[in-house]
């Protein structure tokens, strides 16, 4: 399995912060070539938000008790305290991105740009931007340079729009 992740303040600690309006906590990408399988199983949840964009491929997400497949071009959002359980297969080719955030205005912005927080499920499209985006975002979590907290939170609401 590929990976690519970066953490604030390399913590893979939860992280809830409102002290700014939105804050990216963590943020990643997995490519599975060589598991069988990749599960995630937190029955609780995370106490932040959680975006993930299937770049092609698939995953397999148990969502309010049922499963669904998602394809390529999807995002999928979960809510603080909301259970998450999903699958990536190998057999699916997943090419899966990733990021967690907090903040004090993460509904609003959310709702801003029309993400419906009662479907976890959104269809917006490939694109290679979408993955340089998030390649950049990791990058600069990563890399920490002057201001890159307040870059990469413009970055993911760039994403969101």
């Amino acid at each position: 399995m590929f990976m690519n992740v970066a953490y604030l303040n390399n913590s893979t600690s939860t992280v809830v912060d409102n002290t700014k309006p939105l804050i990216v906590t963590s943020c990643g990408n997995y490519r599975v070539k060589n598991r069988s399988e990749v599960v995630t199983h937190r029955p609780k949840g995370r106490k932040d938000y959680q975006l993930l964009y299937i770049a092609s491929g698939k995953g397999h997400f148990f969502i309010h008790g049922e499963e669904k497949t998602v394809s390529a071009g999807n995002i999928i959002i979960y809510l603080p305290d909301q259970p998450q359980e999903y699958v990536y297969y190998r057999a699916d080719q997943t090419d899966v991105y990733w990021v967690h955030f907090t903040g004090n205005e993460v509904e609003e912005i959310l709702k801003y740009y029309n993400i419906n927080l009662k479907n976890n499920i959104l269809y917006i499209g490939t694109s290679p931007d979408y993955q340089w985006l998030f390649g950049q975002m990791i990058q600069e979590l990563q890399l920490c340079r002057p201001r890159y907290d307040e870059l990469i939170s413009l970055q993911c609401e760039i994403f969101l729009f």
